[in-house]
């Protein structure tokens, strides 16, 4: 048996003595679907949000398997740390950074080097120097003659997540809200494609899962992100073997360049030249199990791949 730590988005005004609430519902019953499989293997599971870590340790951590607040368990003796999911994080980048330091002497997934590189988006020029073909993508003072002559540019946070600061700038006069500011974003080539749907593929190590397909809002046509809380919509998807092929070959990229990568989210977008990568999430991604219909499955396939993962480590430690 083990002992699992898993970082929690938590809803505190639904916490109580003996539940640990949940705060995005997109991701509310995948979270319940992984503890409670693991579980039944047999491992101890235990909650934590990660704004409750204090010096060295956690100041609260809530016993799944037994449905209420303990005392908490040192680090040290947690046998994984799966970063899951973290509320706020990209606005207190130091202090994620001070947890990730924490956890240095444990086994964590994603690795704890996949994590912080996956941080900023810069590691899209890193992968498209291997190969990897993504969507045009500039430092904000590369695009001043490119938007003057009529491109169209989205604008993005180096650092963010959810759609959040993401704006589309026809004239140098719609980047005025990042003035001064142009070093903690970049400009990625504007592609009509996404009104087609961004597929977002799910992998446990390089194995395709399931997929879901996100469309920009129907209502709002000046809308061109795809993000659930932004009015886009998410259904089912069968990817092709070309997105899948694609996909894993940005994981084995991924791997090649030091990172390795054991639970993902890839999102990619059509092109004339095949699947382009949108981004490539090591970080907090959202599963959409339960869009897919697949929560439970992909809980217990998620719960193995951990179990596997932890006895790998167990035996290499005692070699």
């Amino acid at each position: 048996m083990s002992t699992i730590l898993i970082t929690m988005a938590e809803d505190v005004a639904a916490t109580s003595a003996t539940n640990f609430g949940i705060r995005f519902p997109v991701d509310e019953h995948d979270c319940l679907h992984f503890a409670q499989s693991l579980k039944e293997l047999g491992h101890q599971i235990y909650f934590v949000n990660w704004m409750d870590l204090g010096i060295n340790e956690f100041e609260r951590m809530f016993s799944y398997n037994n449905s209420e607040f303990v005392r908490p368990i040192n680090l040290r003796d947690m046998d994984m740390i799966f970063v899951y999911k973290m509320e706020g994080f990209y606005a207190d980048i130091p202090r994620f950074k001070r947890m990730l330091d924490r956890f240095a002497q444990a086994n964590v997934i994603n690795d704890l080097a996949t994590i912080r590189h996956n941080l900023d988006k810069s590691y899209l020029w890193q992968l498209e120097k291997f190969g990897i073909r993504i969507i045009p993508s500039y430092r904000i003072p590369e695009i001043s003659e490119r938007i003057e002559q009529g491109e169209n540019f989205v604008i993005k946070p180096l650092k963010g997540e959810r759609g959040k600061g993401i704006f589309l700038a026809r004239t140098k006069a719609e980047l005025a809200p990042i003035r001064g500011e142009d070093e903690q974003y970049f400009a990625q080539q504007f592609m009509p494609s996404i009104r087609q749907g961004e597929r977002s593929l799910v992998f446990l190590g390089h194995k395709y899962q399931h997929a879901v397909i996100k469309h920009p809002s129907a209502e709002n046509k000046a809308e061109f992100r795809c993000n659930e809380s932004l009015g886009g919509t998410v259904a089912i998807y069968e990817p092709t073997s070309e997105e899948i092929d694609f996909c894993q070959r940005v994981l084995k990229t991924y791997e090649d360049m030091g990172y390795p990568v054991h639970f993902s989210r890839i999102d990619v977008i059509n092109s004339e030249a095949g699947s382009i990568l949108l981004e490539a999430e090591l970080l907090n991604p959202s599963i959409y199990a339960n869009y897919s219909n697949k929560g439970k499955q992909f809980g217990d396939r998620l719960a193995l791949y951990f179990d596997q993962y932890m006895s790998v480590k167990k035996k290499a430690s005692r070699l």
